[in-house]
């Protein structure tokens, strides 16, 4: 009979422990934020992809003619 007890009490720890590790992942994982970026740094960005598109489009009519 002890050796069920112990048994039924060790399954009792491990899913209590497992219920708890699981409720700290979805919590970390629910509250985890990106980092904002820099408002210049998205418009440095786009002023870059806009010159290389610039470039390209550039070189597609260059190579039309």
């Amino acid at each position: 009979m002890t050796d069920r007890k112990s048994i039924a009490v060790a399954l009792g720890v491990a899913a209590g422990v497992a219920a708890v590790v699981a409720t700290i992942a979805v919590y970390t994982s629910r509250h985890r934020e990106a980092t904002p970026r820099d408002v210049n740094e998205i418009f440095d960005a786009a002023k870059e992809t806009l010159r290389k598109l610039d470039e390209a489009l550039a070189a597609l009519r260059k190579s039309n003619e």
